[in-house]
C-alpha cells in the first residue's frame, strides 16, 4: 500500500539525522534532492535567510547535526498531505533540538515502484 511506504521513506528522513546515517540518505532521497527553508536563531530572536542545499549538503549535514545528541526523544507527528501515483507530500513536525520544533514538508516521488523524496521544505516553528 502506497501510505504505508511513504510513511516509512519520510521516517527516514528525521532517522537520517538522528543516527548520523548518510546510507538513508542515499536510499530514500533522489540524486538531485534539495532541502530549502528557514531557520530561527534564537538568541539574535530573528529568522536568518532563506537557505537553499543539495544532496551533498544535505548529507554534510546529516553527519553533523546530532554529534552533540541534540534531537530528543520524541514522536514525529506525520500526515501524508496528498497521494497520486508518481508524487506524494507529506509533513512532518518534530523536535530537531530540545524545545526547538520544525515544520518539514517532504515532496516524494515515485521512481520504478519506489518512494523516494525529492525536495524539503523546512521551518522553525516559534
Amino acid at each position: 500500500m502506497n501510505q504505508n511506504e511513504i510513511t516509512k521513506v519520510s521516517k527516514m528522513y528525521p532517522k537520517a539525522f538522528k543516527e548520523l546515517d548518510t546510507s538513508l540518505i542515499d536510499k530514500y532521497f533522489t540524486k538531485g534532492a534539495t532541502k530549502t527553508g528557514f531557520m530561527y536563531d534564537y538568541e539574535s530572536q530573528k529568522w536568518l535567510d532563506l537557505s537553499t542545499v543539495g544532496i551533498d549538503e544535505i548529507k554534510q549535514w546529516v553527519l553533523t547535526y546530532n554529534k552533540e545528541k541534540i534531537m530528543p526523544e520524541s514522536e514525529i507527528e506525520l500526515k501524508i498531505l496528498d497521494i497520486q501515483n508518481k508524487i506524494a507530500i507529506v509533513k512532518i513536525d518534530l523536535y530537531w533540538a530540545e524545545n526547538r520544533k520544525g515544520c518539514d514538508y517532504l515532496f516524494l516521488v515515485k521512481e520504478n515502484d519506489s518512494w523516494l523524496i525529492d525536495k524539503t521544505l523546512w521551518q522553525s516553528v516559534l
